[in-house]
């Protein structure tokens, strides 16, 4: 049989009306609940366990929870905690006023309980007894060095009790509690976070519980009391209260708001630390203030990458504390500059706003550099603000286009000019840059060739080349690069240089003649120098006799004559001395004719 589609809608309706409603509930027994669809608490409860929202799930408070110790609300990425009028706080709150600031006070009134009464102070550790420590109360002033627990005889009877401190003493000195007794043995007790104090920070030693959002956190006119909270997506706070709920730990990937809201009673030296990336809105609130910043950026760490290994760094103002020194690239050019870890936070405090509301960043510098005979190559920036950056200093680069003799054959032991072209394509001048050619593996002998170029420049230099054997030869000519640019020689010069054409070198031919030439001249010159002096001093060291072609005899005396006549005139012309014996002759024969023959028809004796 069929039923009309009205009645089984009905019927079905009926039978879900009759099931059980499962409560929205928090867990109390210490347990774990996940919650995977929408889920709404709006009655006041008490959360002892751990609760996940998960991917798709979203978990809406309108309710005030207490919060036991150790429990925590984690929501995963693709889930969401919304707190709306609503409150969450821990059941075991444990904060302290940081008292030994300058010109801290408390005031406390614990109402009419009695004409007089006892208050106590108690401090979180025992002051030193060396140090100054005065609490005036009214008009009585206490010395507490020394002590942990302050007592004083107060009236009870609802007037105001103002409390101040004059200390010299640096160790961070907070009050936890204030205790009335009256009545004999009646008690009210007063926490640091209930407190009304004037420059004294409220600080929270630890949390109660912890709110880990992966995934979308938003509080609305909400009070969030003694939690850890930790957000890595969006974190908005709008009218909220935070109390002993800071700092806020926002992941780089975290976007926060912070809107109309008060956040009090930080546990560090700020209300919200965003790391590396994260952004934050923060508009119309009030932070813990003092000396607690209402928010900083703090990056992980601070690393460089350069394109100079082994460079020198010069580092100022760097961070919180403007921090100066000096490092060193590594190798490949990498440095860590800050190391991640509590002891140099403040080196990786890029930019914060302090406690008066007012945003401050670091003026950091870094020059990067590296020396050399080819001059300083170095760039100064703004130190960055990211966690890794890179940084790169402006390299010459210095390489020989050409080399070019002004002739294809030369003479050795002698010399070839020509030219030289370098070029610097890179991006910084150089100076000082020494060219060496060499003729195979061997330096050559050239003239020294040393140059300066800027950016972008080429220059033709002048060499001259000499050679001393005979042969044909190529000159490979490059940059010599300096020891301090080893390991960066890819980036800033051209090693492999350029070759010029081939040289022919000849002997001159003169070069074998001309010695024997020389030799021969000047040895015939000395010969015929020495044979003029010898002739001019040689003595008469034979004798001549007459010979005559006639029968006539000659007179002995005659004959002496004659030779007398010879010994003066021998150096004397040819025609001199014919002319002269024939003068002789005529004497000697008294007019009779003289001799065909001349003197030199005369042979010597021995022949």
């Amino acid at each position: 049989m069929r039923t009309h589609a009205p009645t089984t809608a009905l019927l079905l309706t009926l039978l879900l009306l009759g099931l059980p409603l499962a409560a929205a509930q928090a867990p109390t027994d210490g347990g774990t609940t996940s919650i995977t669809g929408a889920e709404t608490w709006t009655d006041d409860g008490h959360l002892n366990g751990h609760v996940v929202v998960a991917d798709g799930g979203s978990l809406t408070v309108n309710a005030n929870m207490t919060v036991a110790t150790g429990s925590s609300i984690t929501v995963e990425e693709g889930g969401q905690l919304v707190v709306t009028n609503g409150a969450l706080v821990s059941d075991d709150l444990n904060a302290g006023l940081m008292v030994n600031s300058m010109f801290a006070t408390i005031t406390l009134n614990f109402g009419d309980l009695a004409d007089e009464g006892v208050v106590q102070l108690k401090f979180d550790h025992v002051i030193n007894a060396d140090s100054k420590f005065n609490v005036t109360i009214g008009d009585e002033t206490f010395n507490l060095s020394g002590e942990q627990l302050a007592q004083f005889n107060v009236p009870l009877n609802g007037t105001d009790l103002v409390v101040s401190f004059d200390s010299y003493y640096f160790t961070p000195t907070y009050v936890l509690w204030a205790k009335a007794i009256y009545g004999g043995g009646n008690a009210e007790t007063v926490l640091a976070q209930d407190m009304d104090a004037s420059d004294a920070p409220l600080y929270w030693f630890q949390s109660g519980f912890d709110i880990n959002a992966h995934g979308d956190l938003s509080i609305t006119s909400s009070t969030i009391s003694g939690a850890s909270i930790h957000c890595e997506s969006l974190c908005r706070f709008d009218g909220t209260e935070l109390v002993g709920s800071a700092p806020v730990d926002a992941a780089t990937t975290a976007s926060v708001a912070v809107l109309n809201s008060i956040i009090s009673g930080s546990r560090s030296d700020e209300d919200i630390i965003l790391h590396d990336g994260a952004t934050i809105d923060y508009q119309n609130s009030q932070g813990t203030g003092g000396t607690t910043d209402a928010w900083i950026r703090l990056l992980t760490q601070r690393t460089l990458s350069t394109n100079i290994p082994n460079g020198s760094l010069d580092i100022y103002d760097m961070g919180w504390g403007a921090a100066d020194w000096n490092d060193l690239t590594d190798a490949d050019g990498n440095v860590v500059l800050v190391e991640q870890g509590a002891t140099n936070e403040h080196k990786r405090i890029v930019e914060w706003m302090d406690g008066n509301g007012v945003v401050q960043q670091e003026d950091a510098s870094i020059t990067l550099s590296i020396t050399s005979s080819w001059g300083v190559f170095s760039t100064t920036i703004d130190a960055p603000t990211t966690s890794s950056a890179t940084v790169e200093v402006d390299l010459p680069f210095v390489e020989v286009t050409a080399v070019a003799p002004e002739a294809d054959t030369a003479f050795a032991n002698s010399s070839v000019s020509g030219m030289i072209t370098v070029a610097n394509t890179g991006d910084a001048a150089v100076s000082g840059v020494s060219i060496w050619c060499y003729e195979g593996e061997d330096v050559a002998d050239t003239t020294n060739v040393v140059v300066s170029l800027a950016p972008g420049e080429s220059k033709d230099v002048p060499f001259t080349w000499y050679a001393y054997t005979a042969g044909e030869a190529t000159l490979n000519c490059k940059p010599l690069l300096p020891t301090a640019l080893n390991d960066i020689a890819d980036e800033v010069v051209d090693l492999t240089g350029a070759t010029s054409p081939v040289v022919a070198w000849e002997y001159a031919v003169e070069e074998e003649d001309a010695p024997i030439l020389i030799f021969i001249a000047v040895a015939v010159g000395f010969v015929a120098v020495a044979l003029f002096i010898a002739a001019q001093r040689r003595p008469e060291e034979k004798s001549y006799t007459m010979q005559h072609e006639t029968d006539e005899a000659v007179d002995s005396a005659d004959v002496e004559e004659g030779e007398d006549e010879l010994d003066i005139h021998e150096t004397e012309s040819t025609g001199v001395e014919e002319e002269e014996a024939t003068e002789a002759a005529g004497e000697d024969g008294e007019g009779e004719e003289a001799p065909t023959k001349s003197i030199y028809d005369l042979q010597p004796d021995d022949e």
